[in-house]
C-alpha cells in the first residue's frame, strides 16, 4: 500500500503548499507575479483558447499545449487495427487530420514548436466541415501564417535501478521549399537497460511451501526510427502529403533463477539454478501518401494509399537448468515471422446545404502474416524436437468495406451524426492448417449531440463494432515463463460488440470541465481462452477462441480541476476514474464471472503547477488498478496492483531556452503481485477444483531517475 499512501500524502501536500501560497500572495503582489493568459472564446459550439491561454504552462511544442487542453485526451485512433477506417485520431491540424497509421500523432506534435500556434479549438458537435469518426471531441489546431520553419529536439538520460545509465530522444527539422511544399525530417533513438526482479514461492495444494526462487531477469532494448513527411499544395489546390516511418530493434534477454527447496527437517537449501539468454531482433516500415482536394465549396474528397512491412526473429532461446551445477536440460525455443498490410481508401464529403453532410466511399485492404514457432528438448546428449501443433501458418486476409455517413443538423444546439459501415472479409490459413472462411458485418451506428447550453452537453451514442481479428492467435505460442502454452485456433472469429451509451459534459468557466460516462457494452462472442477436452487423455487444454456472450457496464468519470480557488496558481488536477462491471457464463464450470484481464477499476491523478515568472514548475501523476484475473482450463491467475505507479518531477525553462526536467518515475515500486493456481489437469483441471499447487510471484524494476531536455529553434 505503499504507493496509494504516497499519492494521498503528496495531495495532501500539495493543498497544504496551497494555503502556503496564500499567505505569501499579500494584497497586490499576487497580481505582480501572476501572468494572465488570455480567456477562451465560444462561438457556434467551438471553444477556443488562444496560444496565450497556455504561457501558463510554460509550453515548449504543441504537444504541451494539447496535453494541458481542458476537457480533452490525445487519443490517436486505433493504429493496431488493419486497414485505415479505424485509425484516424482526435487531431486536427487547419481543419485536416495530419496523419494516419504512418507517424504518431505524439510525433506530430512534438515537431511543432508552442511559438508556431495561434490558438486551438476544442470541438464538441459533430459538423459538416469536420469528421468526428466516433470520437466525442476534436482538437484543431490552427498554426500561425509563415508556421513551418522549425527545429525540434529532446534528450534524456535514464539511471535505472540497476546502475546502468541509457539514453533516448528524437530531433526533427522541417523547412519550406517555396511557398507550397513543406518537408519535415526526424529520428528517434531508444535505449534502455531495466532490470526485473522477481521473488517467488511455490505452495502444495495444501498450502504447504515447497520451493522458493529469487530471479533476475536483466534487459537491454535499442530502437532506432527515421521518419519524413512531405506536404505540398498542387496547382490545382488539391494537397498531398507523403508520410514514412521506419523502424529496427535488438532486444537482449539474460535471466537467472536460483531456487531453494524446503528440506525434510526444516529450512531451505539449494535445488536448482536455472538461466536463460535470447538475442531478439526486428525491422520494418511504413508509409502512406494521401492526395485531398475541395472540388468546389461543397465537395470535397480524399484518397489514402498505405503500406507497411515488419518481420522480427527471437532466439533461440535455451531455458537451462542446473541440479543446480551440473547441466540437467534445456527447452530451447525459436519463434520467427513477418507481416505486410496493403490499403487503399477513398472518400467523398458532401455538404449541399448547412442542414446535411454527407461522407461516403470505399476502402479495401490485403493482410498477410507468416509465423513459425519451434520448441526442442536438450537432455545434455540429444536434441529432440518438441510436437507443437499449428507452429507453422501463414494467414492472409482480403477485406472490403463500403461505408456512408450523414450529419444532420436539426438546430444550433442538436445534430444527429448516422453512419453505416458494411465489411467484407476472406480468411485464408495455409501451412500446418489450411482453410479458408468468408465474413459479412454491417456496422451501424447512431449518435445525438445535445448542447442544453455553453456549458452543458449531452451525447447519445448506439455503435455496432466488430473486433479485428488477431493473427497470431490462428498459430501456437509458448510462454516458458510460465510454463504455459497455447495452440493456434483456425476457427477463431471475430468478436462482436453493441454499444449503448450517454455522456454528460459540463464546463466551469474556461478551464475547468467534468464528464460523465455511462455505458453497456454487449458481446457476442468473447475472445477469451476457450477450454477443449482432448478425448484421448481426459485433460482440458487452451486455445484463442470465442466463450458466448457477455455484457460489460462502464462508468467513466474525467475531470479538469484548476487549484486557483484554494491558491495554487497556474495548477491544475486532472483526474480520470472508470468502473467496469464484467458477466460472462464460464464455459467450463457454468457460473457467471468476470471477463480475464479487464480490472474493475482504474484511476489516474495528474497534477501540475507552473510559476511563469520564476520559470519553473513541478508536477506528480498517479495510475491505479484494482485486481484482475485471468481464467484457463488448468490454472486461475489473480494479478495485483496495490501500490500503482507514482511518478514526480520538477523542471525549468530558464536555461536558454530549454526545457529541464529532473524526475523520477516508479518513485515507490513494491513490484506487481501474482498469484497462479495450478489445477490438477488428471481431475477436471480447473473444473475439478483440485489445487495441485499454488506460486505467489512478485516483480519490480525499481525507480528510474532521469534527467531530460527538450528545445526548439
Amino acid at each position: 500500500m505503499t504507493g496509494i499512501r504516497v499519492a494521498a500524502l503528496t495531495g495532501a501536500a500539495t493543498v497544504i503548499f496551497a494555503f502556503f501560497s496564500m499567505a505569501d500572495a499579500q494584497e497586490g503582489e499576487a497580481a505582480l507575479r501572476q501572468i494572465e493568459p488570455d480567456a477562451a472564446a465560444v462561438t457556434d459550439g467551438r471553444q477556443t483558447y488562444p496560444a496565450d491561454f497556455f504561457i501558463g504552462f510554460s509550453p515548449v511544442t504543441a504537444l504541451d499545449m494539447i496535453t494541458r487542453l481542458p476537457g480533452f485526451s490525445l487519443n490517436g485512433g486505433d493504429t493496431e487495427r488493419r486497414g485505415l477506417g479505424d485509425s484516424f485520431g482526435n487531431l486536427l491540424i487547419n481543419g485536416r487530420r495530419p496523419s494516419n497509421k504512418s507517424i504518431s500523432l505524439d510525433t506530430v506534435l512534438q515537431r511543432i514548436p508552442a511559438g508556431d500556434v495561434q490558438s486551438i479549438e476544442l470541438i464538441s458537435d459533430s459538423a459538416g466541415e469536420f469528421e468526428m469518426r466516433g470520437h466525442a471531441r476534436l482538437a484543431n489546431i490552427i498554426l500561425r501564417e509563415g508556421a513551418g520553419e522549425s527545429t525540434s529536439w529532446n534528450l534524456r538520460l535514464s539511471y535505472w535501478d540497476n546502475g546502468r545509465v541509457t539514453p533516448s530522444g528524437s530531433i526533427s527539422m522541417s523547412r519550406r521549399i517555396g511557398e507550397l511544399t513543406e518537408i519535415t525530417l526526424g529520428v528517434e533513438g531508444e535505449l534502455s537497460g531495466r532490470r526485473l526482479n522477481r521473488r517467488e514461492a511455490l505452495y502444495d495444494g495444501a498450502g504447504n511451501w515447497l520451493e522458493r526462487r529469487s530471479e533476475s531477469d536483466q534487459r537491454g532494448y535499442w530502437e532506432i526510427n527515421p521518419t519524413f513527411s512531405i506536404d505540398t499544395t498542387l496547382g490545382d489546390g488539391s494537397e498531398l502529403r507523403f508520410d514514412g516511418r521506419g523502424w529496427i530493434w535488438e532486444w537482449h534477454r539474460q535471466n537467472v533463477g536460483y531456487v531453494d527447496g524446503i528440506q525434510p527437517g526444516g529450512g531451505f537449501a539449494p535445488i536448482r539454478f536455472e538461466r536463460s539468454e535470447t538475442f531478439n531482433y526486428g525491422m520494418g516500415g511504413r508509409g502512406s501518401v494521401t492526395w485531398s482536394r475541395d472540388w468546389s465549396d461543397t465537395l470535397a474528397s480524399a484518397t489514402t494509399g498505405f503500406v507497411s512491412y515488419e518481420q522480427y526473429e527471437d532466439g533461440p532461446e535455451p531455458f537451462e537448468v542446473y541440479d543446480p551445477v551440473a547441466f540437467v536440460e534445456a527447452v530451447i525455443y525459436e519463434a520467427e515471422g513477418n507481416s505486410t498490410e496493403l490499403a487503399l481508401r477513398h472518400a467523398f464529403t458532401w455538404t449541399p446545404n448547412p442542414v446535411h453532410t454527407l461522407e461516403f466511399g470505399a476502402e479495401g485492404a490485403f493482410n498477410a502474416r507468416d509465423s513459425f514457432v519451434a520448441l526442442t528438448y536438450d537432455d545434455g546428449t540429444t536434441l529432440t524436437p518438441i510436437d507443437l501443433p499449428v507452429a507453422n501458418a501463414r494467414v492472409e486476409e482480403r477485406r472490403a468495406e463500403v461505408f456512408g455517413r450523414h450529419v444532420w443538423t436539426l438546430n444550433d444546439d442538436v445534430n444527429i451524426e448516422s453512419g453505416l459501415r458494411l465489411e467484407f472479409s476472406e480468411i485464408s490459413q495455409t501451412g500446418d492448417v489450411e482453410q479458408s472462411r468468408t465474413f459479412f458485418y454491417p456496422k451501424p451506428s447512431v449518435t445525438l449531440n445535445w448542447r442544453l447550453d455553453d456549458a452543458n452537453r449531452l451525447r447519445f451514442a448506439v455503435i455496432r463494432d466488430v473486433a479485428q481479428l488477431e493473427f497470431d492467435k490462428f498459430a501456437s505460442s509458448v510462454d516458458l515463463d510460465n510454463n504455459n502454452s497455447t495452440f493456434g485456433n483456425p476457427d477463431y472469429e471475430p468478436q462482436r460488440t453493441w454499444t449503448v451509451e450517454a455522456e454528460w459534459t459540463r464546463t466551469f468557466g474556461e478551464d475547468a470541465t467534468v464528464s460523465l460516462k455511462v455505458g453497456r457494452d454487449f458481446i457476442e462472442g468473447l475472445d477469451d481462452f476457450e477450454p477443449r477436452l482432448n478425448l484421448v487423455t481426459g485433460r482440458y487444454f487452451d486455445v484463442p477462441g470465442n466463450i458466448g456472450d457477455g455484457t460489460i457496464d462502464r462508468v467513466t468519470l474525467n475531470a479538469t480541476t484548476p487549484l486557483d480557488r484554494i491558491g495554487l496558481s497556474n495548477a491544475v488536477l486532472t483526474t480520470f476514474l472508470e468502473w467496469y462491471g464484467t458477466s460472462i457464463t464460464d464455459p467450463l464450470t457454468g457460473r457467471d464471472r468476470v471477463f480475464t484481464g479487464i480490472r474493475e477499476w482504474e484511476a489516474r491523478l495528474d497534477f501540475r503547477q507552473t510559476f511563469p515568472e520564476q520559470q519553473w514548475a513541478w508536477g506528480w501523476d498517479y495510475y491505479w488498478l484494482s485486481n484482475g484475473k485471468v481464467f484457463r482450463a488448468n490454472e486461475l491467475q489473480q494479478q495485483g496492483f496495490v501500490d500503482g505507479d507514482f511518478d514526480i518531477y520538477v523542471e525549468t525553462t530558464r536555461f536558454l531556452g530549454v526545457t529541464t526536467r529532473v524526475g523520477a518515475d516508479f518513485v515507490f515500486d513494491n513490484g506487481q503481485d501474482l498469484r497462479r493456481f495450478i489445477f490438477d489437469p488428471d481431475q477436471g483441471g480447473r473444473q475439478g477444483g483440485v489445487v495441485d499447487f499454488i506460486e505467489d510471484r512478485n516483480t519490480s524494476e525499481g525507480a528510474t531517475i532521469y534527467i531530460e531536455m527538450r528545445g526548439t529553434f
